[in-house]
């Protein structure tokens, strides 16, 4: 297994130690002083063997010591991250040995977009020096920290110390999340039926019957009318939903795709994907994605909060390189899902080429629904208006979503900065408000 291990905790392992000399050239001085002592008897030749070799002897314990007493960790201090959050990790080097460390560089190897934490500080003995540095996160997908190596030396400069920390840790920026969006989930049916057979886990909009209370059940599911009347207490039971499966299906067809970063297109589909799919779970709706890239993210239709995190990660790696065009991949959903689900097509493509399959998808008992991004407003040339018309024609619902409509989260936090923790004095906690940067 590799070493993968501080996304959540610390990060220590044992490091590759390396000693180097550095002034090669002392080294043949000393060298030539001894044969000249030798071969020379002198008191100036002695001196200077006696003053060059103490220091290079110094120096060599001087490093031996930091060898052994200088270490480093560092730690991630927060578990997970999205686009617009703040990415933030605590290094510190511990000095135990009985020497001080003058300098210490730090050499990261981390490649997230917009985050350095290559530093140089200096730790006395028996002390330890912590910072964090930081980073506003500007780009999704699966990036890695680490691995990071150490340096120092001993005052001379004679030899050179490296801790190698060949750890690595992937770290995956999911993409924002809006919780206003102006579409709605669509319904769905749930294989014709009104209600489910099985019982829900969490609540949601049916309850089936009561039932007496258990340990660890939610006190807002206590039905008071029957404890009341039945002198125990008894809490809800629940349905799972009568609504079916969500497919969305996000175009990642490079040749629709228009602009770059937050303000492209490619950006706001997989934002309106996170938002519809965190709506979804949040309401115990069964969500699944399908995004053909030039690697296809498929992910089945499920419920929780863990499927949620499946669903991001997607999202997080998904890619507007595909070659795949709408068209087949509206065929290869309707071999997918089932009848009486619901889909979601959020697509930039203001041709007429995929309406076809798009109705033949409702000929199969998917309700279809499409979230039209307009190219004129992302500087691409098409008639967007008339596309929607043309679906609505079809009795399909449309909504179309022009650049910028679904908001710029990273320059929002960036003006208002960040919530964190603080402990008063008095050892009360409190909140604050800190800008990015703060140390």
């Amino acid at each position: 297994m590799q070493a993968k291990q501080f996304l959540t905790g610390m990060l220590s392992p044992t490091p590759i130690t390396r000693i180097e000399l550095r002034a090669k050239l002392l080294l043949l001085w000393l060298l030539l002083l001894v044969a000249t002592a030798v071969l020379l008897p002198d008191r100036a030749w002695n001196t200077l063997l006696v003053g060059f070799g103490g220091m290079f002897l110094i120096a060599y314990m001087w490093v031996r010591l930091l060898a052994a007493g200088l270490h480093a960790t560092r730690q991630l201090r927060f578990g997970w991250v999205a686009v617009g959050d703040r990415l933030e990790e605590q290094f510190t080097i511990h000095n135990s040995s009985p020497v001080p460390a003058l300098w210490v560089e730090i050499i990261d190897q981390s490649n997230v977009p917009g985050y350095q934490a290559n530093v140089v500080r200096s730790v006395g003995s028996l002390q330890h020096e912590l910072w964090r540095p930081q980073a506003i996160c500007s780009q999704r997908g699966q990036f890695h920290l680490g691995p990071w190596v150490m340096r120092s030396s001993d005052p001379f400069g004679v030899f050179t110390l490296t801790h190698t920390y060949a750890a690595s840790a992937e770290i995956i920026i999911h993409p924002p999340i809006h919780g206003q969006l102006p579409m709605p989930l669509p319904a769905g049916e749930s294989s014709g039926h009104t209600r489910a057979r099985q019982r829900a886990w969490r609540a949601t909009v049916n309850a089936a019957t009561v039932r007496h209370y258990r340990p660890n059940d939610p006190y807002r599911w206590v039905h008071w009318p029957t404890s009341a009347r039945r002198g125990e207490l008894y809490v809800r039971e629940f349905d799972l939903d009568a609504a079916g499966d969500i497919w969305l299906l996000i175009d990642m067809t490079a040749a629709a795709q228009l602009g770059a970063g937050s303000s492209g297109t490619e950006e706001h589909i997989v934002l309106l994907a996170a938002s519809l799919a965190a709506r979804g779970i949040s309401q115990n709706r069964p969500i699944g994605l399908v995004g053909y890239g030039e690697t296809p993210q498929i992910v089945p239709p499920g419920r929780g909060e863990g499927h949620r995190w499946r669903i991001l990660r997607a999202l997080a790696l998904v890619q507007a390189n595909g070659r795949i065009t709408l068209a087949r991949a509206l065929q290869d959903l309707g071999s997918r899902a089932r009848r009486g689900s619901a889909t979601v097509i959020i697509t930039p493509d203001n041709t007429a080429v995929w309406l076809p399959q798009l109705l033949s998808l409702t000929h199969q008992g998917l309700q279809s629904n499409v979230i039209l991004l307009d190219r004129p407003s992302f500087g691409g040339e098409g008639n967007s208006a008339g596309l929607r018309d043309a679906i609505h024609h079809l009795g399909i619902n449309c909504h179309t979503v022009r650049q910028g409509e679904v908001g710029q989260p990273l320059l929002e936090q960036e003006r208002h900065g960040f919530w964190e923790f603080k402990v008063t004095g008095t050892g009360k906690v409190v909140t604050v408000r800190s800008p990015l940067g703060e140390r």
